[in-house]
C-alpha cells in the first residue's frame, strides 16, 4: 500500500514556489486574471512583473485562484490495489447521495 504525506497547498505556497522556480503565474482577482512572474511576496501581498515597464501589487486575501505554468508538485502514482478492509479507510470518503423524505 502506498503512503502519502499531507501538506496544505495554499495560494501563498503556490506563489512562493512559482517565485523560487521562476515560473509564470496567473492570479484571479475579483474576476480579472492578472499575469506575470512573482517578483516578491511577503505573506500579505504579491508583486507580479509582466516583462514590460509596469508591475502589479495584489493583496493575497483578494486572490481567488492561481494558475501556475508548471506541473502540480504533488503528482504521484496512486495505489489502485484493492483494499482488504475498507472499514479501516482513513482518507476522505464520498458522502451518500440524497434520499427521499421520510413520511
Amino acid at each position: 500500500m502506498a503512503t502519502f504525506s499531507s501538506i496544505v497547498y495554499t495560494i501563498g505556497t503556490a506563489l512562493d514556489r512559482a517565485r523560487e522556480g521562476g515560473m509564470r503565474v496567473d492570479v484571479l482577482v475579483e474576476g480579472q486574471w492578472l499575469e506575470g512572474h512573482v517578483a516578491a511576496s511577503d505573506g500579505h501581498g504579491v508583486v507580479l512583473e509582466n516583462g514590460t515597464d509596469d508591475h502589479v501589487v495584489v493583496r493575497l486575501e483578494r486572490v481567488s485562484a492561481v494558475r501556475v505554468a508548471a506541473r502540480a508538485p504533488m503528482l504521484g502514482v496512486i495505489d489502485s490495489s484493492p483494499r482488504v478492509d475498507d472499514s479501516r479507510f482513513e482518507g476522505a470518503m464520498p458522502m451518500p447521495g440524497p434520499r427521499a423524505a421520510a413520511v
